[in-house]
């Protein structure tokens, strides 16, 4: 059976769905990360039994700053909520952090519950494994990150999608190390990535199609660190300092069966809150064109032996 003939039979819009959906699967990760931003050990805001808890001995140093970060622990985890027009709830879970040549490396466990208009179902349930391995680069202040073969498994109310995706970056969670403070203006980032999927008819079992994405790209420019202020967040109020950046996401040409398909940039503006006493972004602002999004952080969980 084809797409399209699904398409015709279930009442979904597979061009406007999975496509579209599919940015969030590629940029999941990237996402979770630029939350998860550790200030590095600098920062003496950040509780000291945490600026204590390290995964990669201090001796390393030139492993990139987010080796030290107080998350970078097994069992970390963080939860995340965004509202819009695709509402997600997002679940990060470090595994097995350790060292590598000139950096460190982890497993990153990421369940994620969404919802999209051009589904017409129940929300998208999706299961992503990767394994992170973060180096310092000479050519980048902050190091670069890399995820090769990562697995994806998602299921829709009539699909059922498989596969893998890569992806690779510099600067990506580069607050961490930098001087989080009023007036500074920090470096952008840039993130490349790829993925093979396919979907199933859930039902049967059957081959749908297949989604390939040979090139996708995230850009964003350099980022301004606006005045603290206190903000209402899930975990209560806390001074933050507001961090402001355009940010590009491109899918590039979408291949969907025999046919490809362009969708047009994602163009945004981005504030993330990011809070000291926290270490962490707990608050982002996103905006594109007449829509808003915001994505909190809800929840923030070490293990035991990180506290």
């Amino acid at each position: 059976m084809t797409a399209a003939a699904l398409a015709d039979r279930r009442g979904i819009d597979w061009r406007r769905g999975w496509p579209r959906h599919l940015a969030a699967v590629l940029v999941a990760g990237w996402t979770l990360g630029s939350h998860a931003q550790p200030a590095g050990p600098a920062d003496a805001s950040a509780p000291a039994a945490a600026q204590s808890a390290r995964s990669v001995p201090p001796s390393e140093t030139t492993a990139p700053p987010v080796c030290q970060a107080p998350w970078f622990r097994s069992g970390a985890r963080a939860q995340l909520e965004a509202d819009g027009q695709m509402p997600m709830s997002i679940t990060m879970t470090v595994r097995h952090p350790g060292p590598v040549p000139g950096g460190c490396a982890a497993w990153l466990d990421i369940h994620s519950k969404s919802a999209l208009a051009a589904m017409m179902g129940p929300p998208v349930v999706m299961d992503q494994m990767h394994r992170l391995t973060l180096v310092r680069d000479t050519g980048s202040a902050n190091g670069r990150i890399s995820s090769q073969h990562a697995t994806i498994n998602a299921q829709a109310r009539y699909a059922r999608l498989f596969g893998e995706a890569s992806f690779e970056g510099t600067g990506l969670l580069s607050y961490a190390g930098h001087d989080i403070r009023e007036g500074v203006t920090l470096p952008g980032e840039s993130l490349h990535s790829s993925a093979n999927l396919q979907i199933n008819s859930l039902h049967s079992g059957e081959a749908v199609t297949t989604i390939r994405v040979p090139r996708a790209s995230i850009h964003i420019g350099e980022r301004r660190v606006g005045r603290r202020q206190h903000i209402d967040t899930p975990l209560g109020r806390r001074e933050c300092l507001p961090i402001r950046y355009d940010k590009q996401a491109s899918l590039g040409e979408v291949h969907i069966g025999d046919d490809v398909e362009r969708p047009d940039p994602y163009n945004m503006t981005v504030t993330d809150w990011y809070c000291p006493s926290e270490a962490f972004v707990l608050r982002t602002e996103i905006r594109q064109g007449d829509q808003q999004q915001v994505i909190e952080t809800t929840a923030i969980g070490m293990p035991e032996s990180g506290r």
